[in-house]
């Protein structure tokens, strides 16, 4: 428990406080809240050079030329993803083999080759993850940024599909959305605010249309699928700042840690009755702690 938590420190924001103390059984503990009815110590985290052994990612293209610059930027991107997944989540990215890239030229070619293959329902999409194929299949749009942000949000699917099948679509879907924004730099990795995804839950929030998050986590995977596909819900932008939420506070990271391991081992509970075993307070501080968050919703940038 220490280790993990010890872990998971190491990834927290430099300029936030990590409290150390000792209790009567000569127990440590770690937390980012200080508490005065105990004898606590701050502790000082300084990010180190990053060991992490990077991939080599096979990308392919049709009709399409890449700078050498754009070739570096999707790589970095896809192993900034599998870093997160490796270091901050705690699983063993080098078992899991990297995937393969796919850009086609614009949306028209990307229909075609989905429908060849049988995945007509997703030409609407701007990014495909084919498990059979270990592919990830996009076109490029109009601001190539943007179909590298897709390859990162289908390389979290990916990796989820691979370690963690049976994880919530909403857990899911939001480390996916966060995935987009990843970003490394001399400090370590690091998110920017998903800015769409944070409009789109104050609009729902003044017009009383956002999710309790008590429905949120009872809701089954395929429910929450049937409504993101509708195009109505705002369940998708809900979910992506929801897990931004959990991210960017140690202990909520730890949660989110917690629920990954426990989904990994095969559990498949409604994330709603995990939480009062693995949230300090239960499900009333996590949705108490998550309308206070909205008010704002957070910080520009978390750093892990």
């Amino acid at each position: 428990m220490v280790v993990l938590t010890l872990f998971l420190m190491a990834a927290c924001p430099v300029s936030a406080k990590i409290y150390k103390w000792v209790d009567e059984n000569g127990q440590v503990h770690f937390g980012d809240r200080q508490d005065h009815r105990v004898a606590q110590e701050v502790v000082n985290i300084k990010p180190g050079d990053s060991d992490w052994s990077r991939f080599e990612i096979d990308i392919e293209t049709v009709d399409v030329l890449l700078t050498f610059e754009e070739r570096r930027q999707i790589v970095e991107g896809v192993n900034n993803v599998y870093e997160f997944f490796d270091r901050v989540m705690s699983f063993d990215m080098h078992r899991t083999v990297p995937v393969n890239i796919l850009i086609l030229k614009d949306s028209a070619a990307y229909a075609n080759y989905l429908i060849r293959r049988n995945r007509g329902m997703s030409v609407a999409s701007y990014g495909l993850y084919i498990p059979s194929e270990n592919q990830i299949v996009v076109y490029v749009r109009k601001n190539r940024s943007l179909t590298f942000q897709t390859i990162k949000h289908e390389v979290s699917h990916a990796v989820i599909d691979t370690i963690i099948p049976y994880a919530p679509a909403w857990l899911n879907e939001g480390l996916a959305e966060q995935m987009e924004t990843i970003e490394r730099d001399e400090s370590g990795l690091y998110f920017e605010r998903h800015h769409e995804n944070r409009w789109v839950v104050d609009q729902a929030r003044e017009q009383g249309r956002l999710a309790g998050i008590d429905q949120l986590l009872k809701l089954p995977s395929n429910k929450w699928r049937h409504s993101d596909l509708s195009g109505r819900g705002s369940l998708r932008a809900q979910s992506g700042q929801f897990v931004y939420f959990l991210l960017s506070n140690p202990t909520r990271r730890n949660f989110v840690v917690r629920l990954m391991h426990n989904f990994n081992r095969g559990d498949r509970t409604l994330s709603y009755y995990l939480v009062d075993d693995n949230y300090i307070g239960g499900i009333t501080m996590l949705a108490l702690d998550w309308r206070r968050w909205l008010h704002d919703q957070g910080a520009g940038v978390i750093r892990l």
